[in-house]
């Protein structure tokens, strides 16, 4: 008991419940009915007797073993779930109304010593009638006092709370029918049960209150009152209104249905409404995204799809389908009036089954789940110009995600060549899910396959603020120096959880904490000091996996051009099993690095466990270091409705770290929730492939004018090509090339930072400017004519970080350098280029490519791109 009592006492009302109904349900083994031990009917007389043989004493052995059984599960589970209970708290007046409730049942069980009829059971049908009469009455004048209020306001109520407020007061109305048709079946049942009235009057007259509403009344019951008119009309008066309830609900529920059904087929789709947009499932995620494409979109149509109906399976009979149906159609009524609000660009469509029930080849895959509705909105947008038809599967069941994907892609109507077809399904971006990209990587196919990874959209827009780069955390040597645009510093971080998250975060980190040593110079050029230490108390199980997709993680060490770097020779990443509450983690890991450490990513698991772990580890930093430089913790947030409570965690310890910290950066940052991830522009306009797109050209303008070949010429050139390679290499060489256009034009911002530290920001301008004057030279004599010879330097050291960091990047995507055949093998995972910088001239002369070019190129367009186009 000692581990609850040093516990919070916050939960003290569910507590005092569970223990009422425990020694509730323990004197009711003491005062059993004792008719079912006596042969004569129940009187307190045989009570007595039954007492006086003594034969209590054995009803209170299986009272006192029951008490201690109970007793003992609360000991070993009782703090299981109160944890549990922290997680889902229950609601204020949730637990006070469960504690009356309890205290009114304790009550009601105390033998009564006068001679009425009914003792003590009668108290609470009485009470919760009384109870629910109140409540609507205050629910009528709370909607006449807000009618007035709308109108005074001129204000009109949304239809989906309209609908929600209704539900709500016939769900009173019908609460209060049943109390009372329980109160009279109470009175009813206890004339013919006298003089005594027990627990089976109570819980049968509230059972038959019940059936009440499926038109069914007790004819026994009737029967044995068949001289008491008044309470048999009583009774049937119950009926009728529990009826018309019934009736009522059943008919709203049939209305919604019909009125969706209506609503979906006369939604407008002509050229000014063009684009559809699917969602397949009724998530935060779908409501996000809808809402956004909502906001951005004015040609959108959006179409959620919900399994309102479950098939029945072999193992249940009629009976049991039946209920599950009546279910199912709740649901949906509540998904319809709480998570869709119908409007004229918005609709529900149900369908009778799911997707993946499909066990056969078919081409009419909608027309199986019954979604003709959405086949007649699909067949209406063939024809039109510029029409769009956009899937989307975003639960969190991604394996369901990725089999629904193959199922769909089949469809004629979806892959149709009247308009452009893009899905979107949530699942890992790994080398399985990555085939489903494969199918729309064809130039036959009019489908566009998306794999939206959650964790890595988190890092991609973590990547859009130069704040959040590595650079940010590093010392710079500048023009002054005597190596300008290198790093005199190392860099450490410490990644907490390594799932899909923290693999994420460790590749985000190792490209875009590569930058050229101090020490380094263009004939032994080599990386400043990185390192990486990953906690994770899965760790075998994850690491295997990471090292066999990334075998370079294995082996890459930090190295130095003589003895005075401590850490070369060292592994730049770290693998840790541990527990992040262990002892090993705070004296073993965390000590080492808390007087250097600079970047924390933390994903452990839950928001507030992420932030839990974020503010010990800045405690921890903080009783270990003087200040706060170079030092930042960022935490993975996913739910919205958490963001704010932990916004205001972050805001409080940035407030007091900014009294003392000269920086005044935060130190606690936020990221990754799904209202910054799920959104028009990235998901859908998908802005980082629009930056690739951007690069690309700016890119092809500078290195080679005469070629005009656009990003979607030259996707289509690699998939329609027919020699020299197969067609799974082509699909890895354009998405690798695709991928690499993103991570410069999201690295552009690193290299204008190092720019603007090394000659100063108010400079920065007018050396790209001229360094875009033009260059002369090739391999390793190419310099800048406008350019002096300390600037010179800079632009060298500029293009051998771009390189450090496209090999970093190969060397996350599983690329190994090939030493032999001196070409890239995209299907082998194999790049001559990926080795060091003062290798590449002579690759360049034995491949006859110039490689070294392709690295200033890359540094010329981040500066056309900021300086000249303004981006």
């Amino acid at each position: 008991m000692k581990k609850l009592l040093d516990r919070r006492n916050n939960h003290n009302g569910l507590i005092l419940i569970l223990t009422s109904l425990l020694v509730t349900s323990c004197k009711q083994t003491i005062v059993v009915n004792e008719s079912v031990l006596i042969d004569e009917p129940a009187t307190k007389t045989n009570l007595c007797g039954f007492i006086k043989d003594s034969l209590i004493d054995w009803s209170f052995g299986i009272w006192l073993v029951v008490f201690l059984l109970v007793g003992l599960l609360i000991w070993k589970w009782g703090y299981s779930i109160l944890e549990w209970y922290k997680r889902k708290p229950i609601s204020n007046k949730v637990l006070i109304a469960m504690a009356i409730l309890t205290m009114l049942f304790v009550i009601s069980c105390i033998p009564n010593s006068q001679k009425d009829e009914y003792g003590g059971w009668f108290a609470l049908p009485v009470m919760m009638a009384l109870g629910f009469f109140i409540a609507i009455f205050q629910n009528l004048n709370k909607r006449i006092k807000q009618r007035h209020k709308n109108k005074k306001c001129n204000e009109q109520m949304p239809k989906a709370v309209i609908r929600q407020h209704n539900l709500r007061l016939l769900a009173l109305f019908m609460a209060w029918i049943w109390s009372c048709g329980w109160v009279v079946y109470f009175v009813a049942i206890g004339i013919s049960y006298r003089p005594h009235v027990g627990s089976e009057v109570f819980f049968r007259s509230a059972l038959a209150s019940l059936q009440l509403f499926v038109m069914s009344i007790d004819s026994n019951i009737i029967d044995s009152i068949w001289s008491h008119d008044v309470l048999k009309g009583m009774i049937c008066c119950a009926g009728i209104a529990a009826t018309i309830c019934t009736v009522i609900l059943i008919m709203l529920l049939v209305v919604s249905r019909l009125m969706a059904y209506l609503h979906i087929n006369n939604l407008a789709i002509n050229n000014q409404r063009n684009h559809l947009y699917v969602f397949f499932d009724i998530c935060d995620a779908s409501r996000l995204l809808a809402q956004s494409i909502y906001k951005e979109d004015p040609q959108s149509v959006i179409v959620f799809v919900d399994n309102a109906i479950t098939n029945k399976t072999e193992y249940e009979d009629d009976k049991t389908e039946s209920w599950r149906s009546v279910l199912d159609i709740l649901s949906f009524r509540r998904k319809t009036t709480q998570d869709i609000e119908e409007n004229d660009r918005t609709a529900l469509a149900m369908a009778s089954s799911d997707i993946c029930s499909i066990t056969h080849d078919t081409t009419d895959v909608l027309g199986n789940i019954g979604l003709e509705t959405v086949k007649k909105l699909m067949i209406r947008l063939n024809g039109l110009s510029d029409a769009q038809l956009h899937i989307f599967l975003l639960s969190e069941e991604r394996d369901t995600n990725v089999r629904a994907t193959s199922i769909l892609v089949r469809d004629d109507l979806i892959g149709c060549k009247g308009y452009k077809t893009t899905v979107y399904c949530h699942a890992r971006r790994d080398g399985v899910n990555r085939v489903l990209e494969d199918m729309g990587l064809s130039a036959e196919s009019n489908i566009d396959v998306k794999i939206l990874d959650s964790a890595h959209l988190a890092m991609e827009y973590l990547k859009r603020d130069v704040k959040n780069h590595p650079i940010n955390y590093v010392d710079i040597e500048t023009i002054k120096d005597d190596n300008p645009g290198s790093v005199s510093s190392e860099f450490v971080s410490l990644v907490m959880g390594f799932g899909e998250t923290g693999q994420e975060a460790v590749k985000f980190l190792y490209e875009y904490g590569a930058f050229v040593d101090k020490q380094a110079n263009a004939k032994k050029s080599f990386r400043s000091p990185f390192n990486c230490y990953v906690v994770d108390n899965n760790m075998k199980r994850l690491e295997g996996l990471f090292i066999a997709e990334v075998p370079a993680a294995e082996c890459i060490k930090n190295s130095a051009a003589d003895s005075k770097v401590i850490l070369s020779g060292e592994a730049m990443i770290r693998f840790y099993e541990m527990d992040f509450r262990s002892d090993d983690f705070f004296t073993k890991v965390l000590k080492e690095i808390a007087n250097k450490l600079n970047y924390v990513v933390v994903a452990v698991g839950e928001d507030e466990l992420n932030m839990t772990v974020a503010v010990e580890i800045l405690s921890y930093v903080r009783r270990h270091r003087d200040n706060l430089d170079n030092f930042c913790i960022y935490v993975r947030a996913y739910d919205r409705g958490t963001f704010k409570h932990l916004n205001e965690i972050a805001k409080h310890y940035n407030s007091r770290l900014c009294e003392t910290d000269k920086d005044k950066v935060e130190k606690i940052v936020l990221f990754g929730q799904n209202q910054e991830i799920y959104t028009y522009d990235l998901m859908v306009k998908d802005r980082y492939e629009e930056d690739g797109k951007r690069y690309y050209n700016t890119y092809q303008s500078l290195m080679d004018p005469q070629n005009n070949e656009s990003w979607e010429e030259r996707h289509r050139k690699h998939l329609e090509q027919k020699e020299g390679s197969t067609k799974w290499e082509r699909m890895s060489k354009i998405r690798r090339k695709e991928s690499q256009d993103r991570s410069n034009a999201l690295h552009s911002y690193t290299k204008i930072k190092i720019l603007e530290e090394a000659v100063g920001k108010d400079n920065s301008m007018d050396y790209a400017l001229r360094a875009l004057g033009g260059r002369i030279g090739s391999h390793d004599t190419i310099s800048y004519p406008n350019l002096d010879e300390k600037e010179n330097h800079l632009m060298i050291n500029l293009a051998m970080c771009e390189h450090l960091r496209w090999n970093a990047a190969h060397e996350m995507m599983g690329y190994i350098n090939d030493k032999e055949n001196h070409k890239c093998d995209d299907g082998a995972k194999k790049h001559n280029c990926l080795k060091p910088w003062q290798e590449l001239s002579q690759e360049s002369k034995d491949s006859k490519c110039d490689y070294k070019l392709y690295d200033f190129g890359v540094v010329e367009t981040s500066f056309k791109l900021k300086y000249v186009e303004g981006e």
